[in-house]
């Protein structure tokens, strides 16, 4: 194992069991929204690792594909492109793992869209702060994202209080979040941090100094900003911090596709999938895969309409026994022709990554 993408990597295999092609891991880690990415996420549990490396190349998966085979950590299935991996493989990821430890907060499915502007936003924020305190009022600002820039000034000018307090305030809820991090998840996020008379480093520069590998350090940083999000809860302890988020939490339901959330409209105005299929001029098998893609957002969306208690019963038996994602085995196991390779996806839905 010769850096952490390849521990990634093959965490996803192990992950998809051979049920999913190798470019079903190159989706998934390019955060591709389609509802079979979407859906392979939360069935085989890769909801952490969606979006996390968006500029992967295939060439690059099928590099590290190619090595894997060539060393025996995983052995070709009867499926296209899809590989399981092997006893050695399965091995040698486990001590990797031990040297390497897995992101414990790592959520890309659910911070994937706000990671990079919440940190464009606290990196532009605190550098320009530092500057002010410092009176030093020109300086080049490291986030040129003009809606980064902006929203710093409307923040700046939103909270009038004396610069100096902002910067205590912001200094102490930082504090507080970072104090429950490990050594290295708080150390990568402080040298990623730009200032007056200070540039934030690189993550191979950080890599560098602290003798570790990149791409690790790269994860890293991903689950330090992940560990703050999620810990900046509804606000009330860490009101500066939260605000860099208010607008995304109010703004929809950021984990389901444009299209979906249309389907999702008409479904609370009480329209049935044919419909909402002829309305908007699509297949009704779209409308099932938006369909499915909101179960898996919110399991407690009732499926009732679509599949009996007794059939959800029936095919829920059936995918706890084969222990398998696969369709055709789950419909053969329930053995009720009327089931419906959408009901099999609707119950796998509910029961997420069980």
């Amino acid at each position: 194992m010769n850096n952490y993408l390849q521990a990634i990597i093959l965490y996803a295999i192990k992950k998809f069991q051979g049920e999913r092609s190798v470019y079903a891991i190159y989706h998934m880690l390019q955060g591709k929204k389609s509802s079979q990415t979407i859906q392979d996420a939360h069935l085989f549990g890769l909801t952490d690792i969606f979006g996390t490396k968006p500029v992967i190349t295939r060439q690059q998966l099928n590099q590290n594909i190619e090595q894997f085979r060539t060393v025996g950590l995983i052995n070709l299935t009867d499926k296209t492109d899809a590989y399981e991996i092997s006893d050695l493989g399965d091995n040698v990821l486990a001590e990797y793992l031990l040297n390497n430890p897995f992101p414990t907060h790592l959520n890309g499915w659910k911070y994937q869209n706000i990671t990079p502007v919440f940190w464009g936003r606290l990196n532009l924020l605190i550098q320009t702060i530092s500057h002010i305190v410092h009176n030093e009022r020109r300086f080049y600002p490291i986030q040129r994202n003009p809606k980064i820039q902006f929203f710093v000034k409307e923040f700046l000018h939103t909270n009038r209080q004396d610069r100096h307090l902002i910067a205590q305030h912001l200094y102490e809820e930082l504090v507080s979040l970072l104090e429950g991090q490990g050594d290295l998840k708080r150390d990568i996020f402080i040298l990623k941090l730009t200032g007056v008379n200070r540039i934030g480093l690189t993550f191979e520069q950080i890599a560098k100094r602290k003798g570790a590998e990149e791409e690790y350090v790269r994860f890293m940083f991903l689950d330090s900003l992940h560990q703050l999000l999620t810990e900046l809860g509804d606000g009330a302890d860490h009101p500066l911090l939260a605000s860099l988020t208010y607008d995304w939490k109010t703004g929809g339901d950021p984990h389901l596709t444009q299209s979906t959330q249309t389907t999702l409209h008409y479904l609370r105005e009480g329209r049935n999938m044919g419909e909402i299929a002829e309305i908007r001029s699509l297949k009704q098998n779209t409308i099932e895969d938006h369909l499915v893609e909101i179960v898996l957002s919110d399991k407690s969306f009732p499926i009732a309409d679509y599949v009996s208690h007794k059939d959800e019963r029936d095919i829920a038996a059936a995918i706890t026994e084969l222990g398998t994602k696969k369709l055709k085995a789950i419909k053969q196991m329930v053995d009720n022709k009327q089931i419906s390779f959408f009901q099999i996806r609707l119950v796998l839905a509910k029961m997420g990554d069980q």
